[in-house]
């Protein structure tokens, strides 16, 4: 359904106490959305796995051709495949769309 678009992930809450605030950016892709389980597989396109948490929250911009889409959740798994660096993203409260928003404008 969104395979293919550029997604920015952004760290917002983190879960556990002991645990470090990532304020960056992260750059990804669609590479799956599974709709009947709400997960979003994400090819992340930078060096490091290690940089993104499983113990925060975490909000997903999705840049489509039409639209600028927002989601809020966690990342359950990361690991590297054959596709590259995998991230299972648990989908909360499902797809909201940002209003008044270019879809060019959250991408860097």
């Amino acid at each position: 359904m969104y395979e293919g678009n550029p997604v920015d992930l952004q760290m917002k809450k983190m879960i556990s106490a002991e645990g470090i605030f990532d304020d960056e950016s992260h750059c990804c892709q669609v590479f799956k959305y599974d709709l009947e389980e709400d997960y979003i597989y994400l090819l992340l396109k930078e060096d490091d796995l290690r940089k993104i948490s499983l113990d925060a929250k975490y909000e997903c911009y999705i840049s489509t051709r039409s639209e600028l889409l927002n989601c809020s959740g966690v990342v359950v798994e990361r690991y590297q495949c054959e596709h590259g660096k995998m991230l299972k993203f648990k989908i909360k409260d499902g797809f909201y769309v940002m209003e008044g928003t270019n879809p060019s404008v959250k991408r860097k």
